[in-house]
């Protein structure tokens, strides 16, 4: 049943949840002895490394996947593994191909790239074979963050048994443009000197280089946004400057195929959708609403939910984790 479900934020609870990380309370002595106890490890695919972690929970049969997006590594979710662990979830996190502590695949090592998306959905059926079915969770769940979250849905089209739900935070179903997509798909295409190892950005990007907060489009969290920043001036290697030409004409194409297969999936979805994105096109993702993909519009979010201010980030976790306790087994 298809639900595009109005923001409600004293919605009843029934399901119990644990509390939740607080942005006033940032790394805690807590959080950073639980990543104390972080598993670190690789696996290699087509001569790339591809990296990822994981925290098994000693007491528990269910496993979340994280899927990132753009520009991220699992670093970066710190506090999200920390809160669904203690949820009673088992946690993988991969860093995709290009990005975070993975291989990168040009000279620039800024270089937001991909040679072609379906890359990424083979790395991440390479990395779940590998890493997490062995594991034989009785229940197993994704979790996805905007590009991921593309990567996450069409993994599930080809893959329909895998997860027993889905949830995506600002889904990456359509990017937000200044003018007709068709106008910059063809400019990029146009602008992309087809060079794999020295791609060339899109009109004016560059390098990785950290925006002041008031210039900042991702969240209204100043805490979540500084500390955010800080880890990737502590981890240079983790720093990802813009998309190139060719990303972005792959991520444009991908866009219509990811609807369609949100809409006719065969696993439940849940997308969470930031009521004030700038990022990824909303309007995409009510498009994909039908079947079994459900809609929730968090309320005065920008596109990462899940750094953003205690009030909204609260609402879209407990509503998250309402949506998947419903798929347990037990």
């Amino acid at each position: 049943m298809s639900l595009a479900v109005e923001p409600q934020l004293d919605t009843p609870d029934s399901t119990p949840i644990k509390p939740l990380s607080s942005e006033l309370n940032l790394n805690t002595d807590e959080q950073n002895t639980f990543w104390q106890n972080i598993t670190e490890s690789v696996i290699e695919r087509d001569g790339y490394r591809l990296a990822y972690c994981y925290f098994e929970h000693p007491n528990s049969q269910k496993a979340i996947v994280i899927s990132n997006g753009r520009v991220e590594s699992y670093f970066k979710y710190k506090e999200l593994i920390f809160d669904l662990y203690h949820q009673g979830y088992s946690i993988y996190a991969l860093d995709h191909r290009g990005q975070g502590l993975s291989s990168r695949t040009t000279t620039n090592p800024h270089n937001g790239h991909i040679d072609k998306f379906d890359t990424y959905i083979e790395d991440f059926a390479c990395f779940i074979d590998a890493a997490v079915k062995p594991k034989q969770y009785q229940d197993l769940f994704l979790v996805g963050h905007s590009m991921g979250g593309a990567i996450g849905t069409l993994y599930m089209d080809k893959y329909p048994d895998t997860f027993k739900a889905a949830v995506f935070s600002a889904p990456m179903y359509g990017i937000k443009l200044p003018i007709s997509k068709r106008f910059i798909r063809w400019l990029a295409n146009l602008l992309d000197n087809k060079n794999a190892k020295k791609p060339n950005y899109i009109l004016g990007g560059k390098d990785y280089h950290g925006d002041d907060f008031a210039k900042n489009d991702l969240t209204k969290s100043q805490a979540r946004y500084e500390d955010y920043r800080q880890l990737y001036q502590q981890r240079p290697e983790l720093q990802l400057g813009s998309p190139t030409n060719h990303w972005l004409v792959e991520s444009i194409d991908v866009g219509e195929r990811t609807i369609g297969a949100a809409k006719t999936t065969k696993t439940p979805i849940l997308i969470l959708q930031a009521d004030e994105d700038t990022i990824v096109d909303n309007f995409a993702q009510y498009h994909a609403v039908g079947g079994f993909c459900e809609l929730l519009n968090i309320p005065d979010a920008r596109h990462e939910i899940f750094m953003e201010q205690d009030e909204s980030r609260n609402f879209a976790l407990k509503a998250m984790l309402k949506f998947l306790a419903s798929y347990h087994s037990d």
